[in-house]
């Protein structure tokens, strides 16, 4: 009892950092410029195939010390099932990667004033399912998909284009469903540094994946393979599979130079009613948070803010005095700005004992980790927010330092490359 409020208190103290005056001691001018998240990579360090198998990757530890620097071991993933045991939580993304690249090879259209096109080497991308019936879409050419287009495919499927949206166009189909449309057909949306092949598919899927909703992969959890996740339950290694569908803009390139000023994009996280519950009494016992990527490390810190949305829009869950105490000692000081711009306003869905909710949390230098102890993670894009994430678990220079050591020891990037393990943040940060 005494230990799980000991943790809720120094979460409380985090948000200490928030006030004016111990940001200005603290903070470096630079953790918050876009240019200072930039890296050099020599093109031969993209993977364009995962090791295989894939859990016998390469993985940088970094290990926190006392004067917030970290020490570095060069392992491979596999290492994993030697290091961990029944202290820790793992968490795993579910979500299921749909076919989101519609290439349109000799494919008619036709325009809202009558005038028929036939469309050559094109391309639809799928970032973002509302309805099984309406998605959103980039294209090659906007002035060929004006609203009320119609695109005709083979099965009398007909695709047409309703207005344009903040990112794209709004698109229907008039078939039961796009997931059927686009598994049976179309491509997986690997990214654009990787080039195309259709055999390189099989390797951009978690063997768990169950829930079809991402535009990309939670790339993290690849190098989890059925015999090391076998070997991890052997040690009593504790798993929680959640959920949250991955958009497109995950990794895009942030823009605004003071990056404080960069607003991300929503992303539908599937939250089951004993969530709360789940996190009171692992940390209870206390269990070593282990998010395996950054979108589960998005979707457990958003946990504390959406908690607070929910609270301000009168959704009072059923759960015991115990637990709502505890869970709103730790949302009690998230400031309310921070409620507005990480967490949209939105209808609220219910849907077997499970909430919908969109997150746009965009974790930077100094926005406090509540929830996660330690972080398995890839290397990322220059300039994203992931990057950026990470930063704030582990400091700037600390990160920029261990991208130039595993750029030194041939470590391969991205989606399909090696993995750094993250045992502990900085001590002064939040």
């Amino acid at each position: 009892m005494k230990s799980i409020w000991r943790i809720i208190t120094t979460c409380s103290i985090v948000f200490s950092f928030f006030t004016k005056k111990r940001i200005s001691n603290l903070m470096n001018e630079s953790d918050f410029l876009l240019s200072s998240y930039d890296y050099n990579l020599p093109k031969s360090h993209i993977a364009q195939l995962p090791s295989i198998p894939a859990h016998n990757a390469k993985m940088l530890v970094c290990i926190s010390q006392n004067n917030n620097s970290y020490t570095l071991q060069h392992k491979q993933f596999i290492d994993l099932k030697d290091e961990l045991d029944n202290k820790y939580l793992i968490f795993l993304n579910r979500t299921k990667v749909f076919k989101a690249r519609i290439p349109l090879h000799e494919v008619k259209i036709i325009r809202k004033s009558g005038k028929e096109i036939l469309l050559n080497d094109w391309e639809i991308f799928v970032y973002r399912i509302i309805s099984n019936t309406t998605f959103e879409c980039l294209v090659s050419d906007s002035k060929n998909f004006k609203p009320w287009s119609k695109i005709f495919f083979k099965n009398n499927i007909i695709l047409e284009s309703k207005s344009f949206t903040e990112n794209g166009i709004l698109f229907s189909i008039n078939t039961e469903s796009i997931f059927s449309f686009l598994e049976q057909i179309w491509e997986m949306p690997l990214p654009p540094y990787i080039k195309y092949e259709k055999e390189k598919e099989q390797y951009y899927q978690t063997f768990f994946a169950e829930e079809i909703g991402s535009a990309a992969a939670p790339t993290a959890s690849l190098h989890f393979t059925p015999e090391l996740v076998k070997q991890l339950n052997d040690k009593k290694v504790n798993f929680k599979y959640l959920c949250l569908h991955v958009g497109l803009w995950t990794f895009k390139p942030v823009y605004e130079e003071h990056i404080e000023k960069q607003k991300l994009h929503h992303e539908p996280m599937i939250i089951e009613d004993n969530i709360w519950e789940d996190i009171v009494q692992a940390k209870k016992e206390k269990k070593i948070f282990l998010p395996v990527g950054t979108t589960m490390i998005r979707y457990l810190e958003s946990l504390p803010y959406l908690r607070k949305y929910l609270r301000k829009h009168n959704k009072i869950e059923k759960l015991s005095s115990e637990i709502i105490q505890r869970r709103d000692k730790l949302t009690e000081a998230i400031p309310e700005k921070y409620i507005e711009e990480f967490i949209p306003e939105q209808e609220i869905l219910r849907e077997n004992n499970k909430t919908i909710l969109q997150t746009r949390l965009f974790i930077r230098p100094w926005i406090p980790f509540l929830l996660v102890d330690e972080l398995i993670t890839n290397f990322h894009l220059p300039k994203s927010s992931l990057m950026m994430l990470i930063s704030a678990f582990m400091g700037r220079k600390n990160l920029i330092n261990c991208y130039k050591e595993a750029i030194n020891q041939n470590y391969k990037f991205y989606s399909f490359g090696d993995w750094m393990r993250i045992k502990g943040k900085i001590k002064s940060h939040p």
